[in-house]
């Protein structure tokens, strides 16, 4: 019993989440917003897809004949289901630091090269 009115709060504030994001970016107030906002509303759930991962949400989204508007019926349950997955999670902090340490190493890199040459 305490699983399932775990698991059904879980999905209620899931749900909370999300048309509270959508309805920041619905501004006709017609449960539909502009197509160009997703990926913004997405990062601010805390989801962070690549570009391609972000067109192949939008085109599961987007109706038949698009419009360039994405309607709340639609995107709730592909946004649950993300959520609920833990799908498209930030990368780390150390992998993120681990990454800018080897970018600025080949930044430094050639510099110190050159200041032998003077």
């Amino acid at each position: 019993m305490a699983e399932k009115y775990n698991a059904e709060t879980i999905i209620s504030d899931t749900h909370k989440k999300i048309s509270n994001a959508f309805d920041v970016f619905d501004h006709e107030s017609n449960k539909t917003v502009d197509v160009r906002e997703i990926g913004t509303i997405i990062r601010s759930l805390g989801c962070y897809p690549s570009e391609a991962e972000l067109h192949d949400i939008i085109a599961e989204l987007e109706e038949e004949e698009p419009t360039g508007f994405v309607r709340y019926e639609r995107f709730l349950p592909t946004m649950t289901k993300i959520l609920l997955e833990r799908k498209f999670r930030p990368i780390t902090e150390d992998l993120l630091l681990q990454a800018f340490e080897v970018h600025c190493c080949f930044l430094i890199l050639p510099f110190t090269y050159l200041q032998t040459w003077e």
